[in-house]
């Protein structure tokens, strides 16, 4: 599974450099003879991002959809206004 998480940080920080690591969270998996269909979130400076990827081991990518979901100034003042 970490190589797995592995080299789907390596992609992802092909597409946006300035993804948080610690943010990725992998809500589905599954594996094919020698490639991945991977669901699940990312955080970066701008957002949170929601994405769908298929790749192989050697990192060739045949499916990619990466979809921002929630700003992070809007998350801030929802959590400021449940605070409140």
């Amino acid at each position: 599974m970490n190589d797995v998480r592995d080299e789907l940080l390596k992609i992802l920080k092909k597409m946006d450099p300035n993804i948080v690591d610690d943010s990725l969270d992998i809500k589905f998996l599954q594996q094919y003879k020698n490639r991945y269909d991977v669901f699940g979130q990312f955080k970066d400076d701008k957002g949170i991002y929601e994405f769908a990827l298929s790749f192989d081991t050697k990192g060739k990518i045949y499916r990619q959809h990466i979809n921002m979901i929630q700003t992070l100034k809007l998350r801030e003042e929802l959590e400021k206004k449940l605070r409140e």
